[in-house]
């Protein structure tokens, strides 16, 4: 097994208290896996005693949240009590490896960062071209260069954003992917109302697209094909080329409506990205 890694995965770092958007603190639920949970079972320490008590152990393991629904080891500074009095090694799986995530596709293992962390957007953002790592070799290879060793075929200028995104900028189109997005299951109750916020203003982005750079979010697109590479298998290339596509279109309009390309990015990925039901939904929805 070869691995490669996407350039900004070896690049990532937390940025811990002076994240926007803390994950510690995005109501998900934290997951315990069994060799942690034994860890913690064995700490003989107040700290051990205080993780004890926040845990739920069943079937599946994890974290009580608070009623505002925080990791109750998050600090009001931002920073982890865990990592503080234990160091990372007192992480549990999920806590120490997320926002990365792995694929293996034919003899490849492939690494990157998932985008709800707004460090790998903003990562994203200062690259000129989207590269990656063999790892035992230390070269470096393109996105085109990646597809080819995958022996995925897709055509040079479908990952040109500038050449594929004209043909979906119509009303019929836009109104299409914001219904679609709109019937996702929402993350939180505001996801519905800032789509239909994004739907009463797309129109004022189409009489004056060129008012907006689309080509800065071409590494986007190409990244969030990246990610779902492995889908090609069971839908076929076409179909992930188009899910890229309706979903930069969203980022684009998220980020012409609330004025902030990362939260944009941010937004889509933690309600679409990291749902594999509304990933389905969406490419079930593609002709």
């Amino acid at each position: 097994m070869t691995n490669i890694d996407a350039e900004i995965y070896s690049e990532f770092k937390c940025k811990a208290d002076k994240c926007k958007h803390c994950c510690c603190s995005a109501g998900w639920e934290i997951d315990i896996d069994e060799d942690t949970l034994q860890y913690y079972k064995a700490l003989d320490t107040e700290l051990g005693n205080e993780i004890r008590q926040s845990i739920h152990e069943g079937e599946d393991s994890f974290f009580i949240l608070n009623d505002d629904k925080r990791c109750p080891f998050l600090k009001d500074s931002g920073l982890c009590r865990i990592i503080e009095e234990l160091g990372e090694e007192g992480l549990c799986d999920i806590c120490r490896l997320h926002p990365r995530f792995y694929e293996n596709i034919k003899d490849y293992s492939l690494a990157g960062v998932g985008l709800c962390c707004e460090k790998a957007s903003e990562l994203l953002f200062e690259k000129h071209s989207l590269n990656f790592i063999i790892c035992d070799s230390q070269k470096t290879v393109g996105f085109m260069n990646l597809l080819e060793m995958l022996e995925i075929d897709i055509p040079q200028e479908c990952l040109k954003l500038t050449n594929i995104i004209p043909d979906y900028l119509n009303e019929v189109s836009i109104e299409k992917i914001l219904d679609i997005f709109y019937n996702t299951e929402p993350i939180d109750d505001d996801w519905k109302n800032e789509v239909l916020l994004i739907k009463s203003k797309f129109k004022d982005y189409l009489r004056s697209p060129d008012s907006f750079d689309v080509k800065k979010y071409e590494l986007i697109y190409q990244y969030i094909l990246f990610r779902q590479l492995e889908l090609a298998r069971d839908y076929g290339i076409r179909k992930v080329i188009d899910y890229a596509v309706y979903s930069i279109i969203f980022i684009i309009l998220y980020a012409y409506t609330f004025r902030d390309d990362i939260e944009a990015v941010r937004r889509w990925s933690e309600q679409i990205e990291y749902d594999e039901d509304n990933i389905a939904m969406i490419l079930d929805e593609l002709v």
